[in-house]
């Protein structure tokens, strides 16, 4: 199987840095690609999001560099992988909490990061920010950590693997966050929390498959139909139509009012 990305980040209207960061990163291993892709939306409220989005961001494409090649061969990948994410989150958590005690503020950010390799699939996610798979329908594949979706968020009990296949979709078909009593009510952040427990998922990575992550800027003001029609696989064949898609729906999204900033990556299932 091979992957075909492309994404868009951009500030939008709201002023000062983009405390949005994202990383697309390839590597080969076994003769098959490799690629791990993430996004990550500073806490509005919260000093230096920027700093902290970067921060993981930066954690993350270290880790493939140094850890992916000691983690392929092992028998239990999917264990291992788990484990080693959840040293990497702490330890950046950790670093985060010493840096704003150290400048007397409080700093986070959310992260939602997905690896691909051998036709499947594993996420690790904190926060509001989603991966939906779209192919004839939109399915989202993460659960929001938000006050209004606490039942389905995550574990908070056990910090491992969440091995619950999709997480349910949303009864409203809008892509956008469901009530407003949970807008903006984040369960917990990397950097801002007392403790971090990520979430993690698994799948089977189906060919011909678009799999978006996307901050909430990007997704508040779409319908889970728009989505469907706007990336469609069939529709995006080649990396250059991925870019010019993302690029007319944030614009779209911004027309319709949206001031937050606003991070799309667009990966794209193919046959080899």
């Amino acid at each position: 199987m091979r992957y075909l990305s492309s994404y868009y980040t951009d500030p939008g209207k709201r002023k000062g840095p983009n405390q949005d960061s994202m990383l697309v990163e390839r590597m080969e291993y076994g003769g098959q690609e490799v690629l791990l892709a993430a996004v990550c939306d500073g806490i509005g409220g919260l000093s230096k999001g920027e700093v902290a989005s970067a921060e993981v961001i930066r954690s993350l494409a270290g880790w493939l560099r140094r850890e992916f090649v000691l983690l392929a061969g092992q028998e239990e990948f999917e264990d291992a992988l788990y484990d080693s994410w959840e040293i990497l989150l702490r330890d950046v958590h950790r670093r985060l909490r010493d840096y704003g005690r150290l400048h007397g503020i409080r700093i986070g950010t959310t992260l939602t990061t997905m690896l691909l390799w051998q036709e499947k699939y594993y996420i690790a996610h904190v926060g509001d920010t989603r991966i939906y798979k779209i192919r004839d329908q939109v399915t989202q594949l993460t659960g929001d950590q938000i006050l209004a979706q606490l039942d389905h968020a995550c574990d908070h009990s056990n910090s491992k693997k969440i091995d619950c296949g999709e997480a349910e979709q949303e009864k409203t078909g809008s892509a956008g966050k469901e009530s407003k009593a949970g807008k903006n009510i984040l369960l917990q952040g990397i950097g801002c929390s007392s403790a971090i427990r990520p979430a993690y998922y698994s799948g089977e990575a189906e060919s011909n498959t678009v799999y978006l992550l996307c901050t909430d800027g990007f997704r508040r003001k779409l319908g889970k139909e728009e989505l469907r029609k706007a990336f469609a696989p069939e529709a995006l064949i080649n990396e250059e139509i991925m870019a010019e898609q993302g690029r007319a729906t944030a614009r779209l999204v911004m027309e319709r009012g949206e001031r937050d900033n606003i991070t799309v990556i667009m990966l794209r299932t193919a046959p080899v």
